[in-house]
């Protein structure tokens, strides 16, 4: 396999902040995060566990543990940095993510198996903000994405993963010379498992899945996953693809996400593309459902901050459509998030029925020409 011996020569260095033989760790004293990072590498460098333990984000059900051959983590490593041909020794890279997380762990797996340099921060809204110099390779979720634009030049290839890149953030990646990738996966799947072009003259629209890995749908329209060199089992998730082609889809929502309202099913990701270009670019929103007497599940938008008029053309929800308008708009002060900055839906949700509706929602809300206050 060849990971015992790509992990000598890795140290860290928790009190200078210069690029030390591999691995720099900066701050001190040993923080949480410092000490996680350092539980996982020597885990990794531990001969005698061939299995390490990883757990889920919790965000679409209980967080569960899962075990992991070392052999499966070292191939899946690899072939991402093949793919994106940074397999030198030297590679500079910026890690940010929460080290908990996947994408953490298998990034510095590839930095050990390829002699990166990696650069390893607390993990912040606005990651660059005191950070100097350039970085080959860094991986952020879309929030510190955002938060970084400014500073993105200094990224040469930029993976965003953990939650969907809005049309506005994807709009002002248009404009950088940083390659930047929106990526598709879970810790079941080692982390991601295609990639989508979202900038540059070669951008796509759809995800295309890595060498080897084999993609279908069930009966469901649900992507089905399977990656022979870095799992034993078939995958079946709960998201719902368009398959283009064999190794080719678009991403859609999550099936469990999916209302029935009055015997409609609605997808309330669709339902959040046509809202997305009325609500203001700084607030996070999203839609969801409470129970209604007679519709089973209302159809609800839930707005993160202060409370606006919310203005939405009358021709955004008619005919067939009319059926996905939002009855109610709820608004909360801060949204509830796990430890990745992934949001907590259903404790929100919960909050906002056991806290009474009407304390989350002063609104005048207009779709039809009209206002009225909910």
């Amino acid at each position: 396999m060849g990971f015992k011996e790509d992990y000598l020569g890795i140290r860290i260095d928790f009190q200078s902040k210069r690029i030390s033989d591999h691995l720099v760790v900066k701050g001190h004293p040993l923080y949480q995060w410092q000490e996680t990072i350092l539980s996982f590498l020597n885990d990794w460098k531990n001969e005698s566990k061939s299995i390490l333990k990883v757990s889920t984000s919790g965000t679409t059900g209980i967080p569960k543990r899962i075990f992991f051959k070392k052999e499966y983590m070292y191939e899946c490593a690899k072939r991402t940095a093949y793919l994106l041909n940074i397999t030198s020794s030297g590679i500079k890279g910026l890690l940010c993510l929460h080290p908990e997380s996947i994408a953490s762990k298998m990034f510095l797996i590839r930095a050990i198996i390829f002699r990166w340099n990696i650069y390893c921060i607390p993990p912040s809204s606005n990651p660059l903000r005191n950070i100097k110099g350039y970085f080959d390779i860094v991986s952020m979720v879309p929030i510190q994405v955002y938060y970084s634009l400014k500073n993105l030049e200094r990224i040469r290839i930029l993976l965003i993963g953990g939650a969907p890149i809005s049309k506005y953030l994807e709009k002002k990646l248009q404009n950088i010379s940083t390659i930047c990738y929106s990526t598709y996966g879970m810790t079941e799947t080692l982390g991601h498992i295609a990639l989508k072009k979202i900038n540059g003259l070669d951008k796509t629209d759809y995800y295309e899945s890595l060498k080897d890995v084999s993609i279908g749908i069930d009966n469901r329209n649900c992507l089905r996953i399977f990656y022979p060199y870095c799992m034993d089992t078939l995958i079946q998730t709960n998201d719902i693809v368009h398959l283009i082609s064999e190794n080719r889809f678009n991403w859609i929502g999550r099936f469990d996400h999916v209302i029935n309202s009055g015997g409609i099913k609605i997808i309330p990701e669709l339902v959040e593309k046509e809202i997305f270009p009325f609500i203001p670019h700084r607030r996070r929103f999203f839609v969801s459902s409470i129970p209604d007497t007679i519709l089973g599940e209302r159809i609800i938008l839930i707005i993160e901050g202060p409370t606006f008029t919310v203005r939405i053309p009358k021709s955004i929800f008619i005919e067939k459509k009319r059926f996905y308008k939002p009855k109610n708009v709820f608004f909360v002060e801060h949204f509830i998030e796990n430890y990745l900055g992934k949001l907590k839906i259903k404790e929100i949700i919960n909050r906002i029925i056991v806290n009474n509706i009407k304390k989350y929602s002063i609104i005048y809300f207009s779709i039809f020409g009209f206002f009225f206050k909910i």
